[in-house]
Order: C-alpha cells, then sequence, then structure tokens
C-alpha cells in the first residue's frame, strides 16, 4: 500500500507573497511616523512663527517666554517617545511571517531617522551649550 501516493503533485499550491496580508504592527508603525512627521513640522513652524516674539532687539530671550519653550521641550520629548513606540511596533512588524513587510519597513525606517535626527539636534544642542 502506498499512502504517499496523490493524485495532486506535492507542491500543487505554492503560496503567492501577493496573497499575504500587510502586517498589523507594519501599518501601525507608518501611521505612527506619518503623524510624527506632522507633528514635528506643525511644532517647528509653530516656534518659528513664535521665535520673533521670543527675541527682543537684543537677542536675548525674553523672561516670559519660559513657559513656550517648555511646552516645545515637552512636545519634542513627547513625540520621541512616540517615535520609539513606532520603531518598535516596525520590528515586530518585520519579524511576523507571511505578511507583507512593505508598511513595517517604511515605518521603521521614518521612526528611526526621527530618532537619528532627534539625537543629532540634541548632541549639537549639547556641544553648543559646552562650549560657552
Amino acid at each position: 500500500m502506498d499512502y504517499h501516493s496523490s493524485p495532486e503533485p506535492e507542491n500543487a499550491y505554492e503560496e503567492n507573497k501577493r496573497d499575504y496580508k500587510h502586517s498589523g504592527p507594519g501599518i501601525a508603525s507608518f501611521v505612527i511616523a506619518l503623524f510624527t512627521l506632522v507633528c514635528y513640522a506643525i511644532t517647528f513652524v509653530y516656534v518659528g512663527a513664535q521665535a520673533a516674539s521670543l527675541m527682543n532687539e537684543n537677542n536675548k530671550l525674553i523672561a516670559d517666554s519660559a513657559e513656550t519653550i517648555m511646552y516645545l521641550g515637552l512636545t519634542v520629548l513627547i513625540l520621541v517617545a512616540v517615535n520609539v513606540i513606532g520603531a518598535v511596533t516596525g520590528i515586530i512588524g518585520l519579524t511576523l511571517r507571511r505578511r507583507r513587510k512593505v508598511f513595517a519597513i517604511t515605518g521603521t525606517i521614518i521612526n528611526a531617522v526621527l530618532l537619528l535626527l532627534f539625537m543629532l539636534l540634541l548632541s549639537t544642542v549639547l556641544v553648543n551649550a559646552g562650549a560657552s
């Protein structure tokens, strides 16, 4: 008796990558990346608009602008935390098998670039603060 004989070949149906669904964490990472990108843009446009009122004619910071600077710092720190969550979610999306990884790759890259830019900005500020 031959138990292995069947009319269909062993690999009659090969899975096609187009049949895979997008990974949920990958989509979440991409959405988080786009959200933080828009929020960074809004924050820096707002700060640019407020920059004229933050400085007086001698280019000294006005004492009353401390609240605006605090909100800017707090906003950037919150967005960086959200970027870390987005990067981790993207990495999780990359590890899922039999899922499309387009959104996971894109979300992870955007979140990582934003985090690297934040670290570059922070290191530049710290170096300039140490130089003065």
